[in-house]
């Protein structure tokens, strides 16, 4: 079988020896685009407020959750890495996994799937006593915000999606190994979070996973549109549905909420929330095994490795 089109779409080098110092580059820009897409993003946003008038200023910092900017801002490191593609690497970002194939199909079964790997971590931590419902309000309030928050979720963990399996996974997979891009992928992904409050090992173990379930998924649908939605699903539903905190941020509003019960940080996921329970690792586990044998079955891996 073929290679992915994703992988497909990154243009080779002449010499091998360009080609692995241009994937330890990539992983050095990744960083790069990062903080200087939220910087300028920052700056964008807060210019763009403060040019109102003081009533118009007043208005947007008592009525709009914080959350909505932090998620918005995403968009400008996305940005930066479709220029470069585009400018740098002299290619279309519709390599990065932009396929209109089905797309819409794509997002719809990643929400679906998203929320099933999130809804099965919860479930699991309820029924075991980890966490307990504490409140529940399906306000029109909370219901609209929940509403409101979903495209916004699927631009920042598009956003993550993008700059690691989009852009890095394929580019580093080129020009070395498969293997070698599905484990720089995974590994970065976990160290970008090394930060977030209430990290500990068992957080950033079951972020890797949840990267390298991310690398097979990209694997299996050759595009960047299923892989985001899972992510955004992910994301939105733990935290602007069951109230509870991602990658140890609070998400504001929530039409329920969720404590800590009298067990082990491990089983609870303690501040950090369900990321840092061996229930997600569980999670994960199980569907990137279907995932590898999935695709161990059409022998798609070992295709693509060897060429």
């Amino acid at each position: 079988m073929k290679e992915t089109r994703m992988i497909g779409a990154v243009k080779p080098f002449n010499n091998k020896l360009f080609g692995w110092l241009y994937a330890l580059a990539v992983i050095f820009l990744l960083v790069v685009f990062i903080n200087l897409g939220s910087f300028l993003g920052g700056l964008v946003v807060w210019n763009l407020i403060m040019a109102g008038s003081p009533d118009v200023i007043q208005f947007l910092m008592y009525t709009i959750d914080p959350i909505f900017v932090d998620l918005f801002i995403f968009i400008f490191p996305a940005a930066l890495v479709c220029i470069w593609v585009l400018a740098v690497e002299r290619r279309s970002p519709k390599g990065l996994g932009f396929f209109k194939e089905k797309a819409g199909w794509e997002i719809l079964k990643g929400w679906f799937i998203g929320f099933l790997l999130i809804g099965s971590v919860v479930g699991i931590q309820v029924l075991t006593g980890s966490i307990r419902l504490s409140q529940v309000d399906f306000s029109r309030e909370n219901i609209l915000s929940f509403i409101l928050i979903m495209p916004f979720w699927f631009i920042q963990s598009g956003t993550e999606e993008l700059l690691t399996r989009g852009w890095l996974f394929p580019v580093v997979s080129k020009h070395t190994r498969i293997w070698i891009g599905g484990a720089v992928s995974s590994l970065l992904f976990a160290i970008l979070h090394l930060q977030n409050p209430s990290v500990s090992w068992i957080s950033l173990l079951n972020i890797a996973l949840f990267g390298l379930l991310a690398c097979l998924y990209v694997l299996k649908t050759d595009n960047i549109w299923g892989i985001s939605a899972i992510h955004a699903a992910w994301n939105c539903f733990q935290g602007s549905f069951f109230g509870l905190s991602v990658s140890g941020l609070s998400t504001g509003y929530a039409p329920m909420r969720f404590e800590n019960g009298d067990v082990p940080e491990l089983m609870s996921g303690g501040f950090f929330g369900p990321e840092a329970s061996l229930f997600s690792s569980l999670v994960m586990s199980v569907y990137i095994f279907y995932l590898a044998w999935n695709l161990h079955q059409g022998s798609k891996l070992k295709a693509i490795d060897e060429q």
